[in-house]
């Protein structure tokens, strides 16, 4: 734009010297020649009142030029103050987002936290558990075979799977509490039925009579021989007490009958503390 501005003042500039070229060359011409100088005054006034225009042409392109420039600096600094509006938002933007990025750094840091302690939690319990497992297990082991058969095997399972963390604590509880109401029910409970005795003097299966988990008998299928639960030794395995008395097994193998409703109901005092007992390991 002010390249333009100075070609057209070395236009108008090149046209006034042409003017005055004209002129001297007129006088020099009318000094010369015998010429017409009315004629050559109105040539030279019609030269500079065309000189005149191109003058005012310019002039006001000039001042178009200096307009639109000065529109064209209001517009750049409105722009440029945008620009700086902008960027000075964008950095408070930027701001938040980092005091947010970190206060949300530190939620997930406290969660972390929080399930570290959960897990800990989990594992503590997930070890009382099986502690209590254990100790339901030794309990259960000083119980009748046929008391603590249902409870040691799914004892010994849940403990298995609480190791390997096959199962989440909730399932552990209830299997738990279910072995103990199982266990709990079986200490309350009269049974009868067949059961292979754990003495070599009984082969195969035997009538079984349990009280409970206080009193346990099996006899032979010829009512001979019996087998009394004599309860655990000091190294937790099973003792029973045999007797070869045909009476004593009888007393049993009635108990057994009426239980099972093929003898009449009657009173039956059942041998607690028989005499002349051989006692064999399980």
């Amino acid at each position: 734009m002010m390249n333009g501005i100075l070609e057209i003042r070395r236009y108008v500039f090149s046209l006034s010297g042409a003017v005055f070229a004209v002129l001297g060359i007129g006088c020099s011409a009318f000094a010369m020649e015998n010429v017409d100088v009315g004629n050559e005054i109105s040539r030279i006034k019609k030269e500079l009142s065309q000189a005149r225009v191109e003058r005012q042409k310019v002039a006001e392109d000039i001042s178009k030029d200096a307009r639109e420039f000065a529109d064209y600096e209001r517009r750049a600094a409105t722009r440029k103050s945008g620009c700086i509006a902008e960027t000075d938002s964008i950095k408070r933007q930027t701001a938040l987002t980092v005091k947010k990025s970190d206060s949300l750094a530190a939620v997930i840091s406290g969660l972390q936290l929080k399930r570290k302690q959960y897990e800990l939690m989990q594992e503590a319990f997930r070890q009382s558990v099986m502690a209590a497992c254990a100790r339901i297990q030794a309990f259960a082991k000083t119980t009748p075979d046929a008391a603590s058969n249902q409870s040691i095997g799914p004892l010994t399972f849940l403990m298995n799977d609480c190791s390997s963390k096959a199962i989440d604590n909730v399932e552990a509880v209830r299997r738990l509490m279910q072995i103990i109401q199982n266990l709990d029910e079986a200490s309350a409970a009269i049974r009868v039925g067949q059961e292979t005795a754990a003495v070599p003097e009984i082969r195969g299966a035997g009538s079984m009579l349990r009280i409970g988990d206080i009193f346990e008998a099996v006899t032979d299928d010829d009512g001979k021989v019996c087998a009394f639960w004599r309860g655990p030794d000091a190294f937790g395995q099973g003792r029973w007490g045999v007797v070869h008395d045909p009476a004593v097994a009888a007393v049993v193998l009635k108990a057994i009958n009426v239980r099972q409703g093929k003898a009449l109901p009657s009173f039956v005092d059942l041998p607690y503390n028989v005499s002349s007992v051989k006692e064999a390991k399980k």
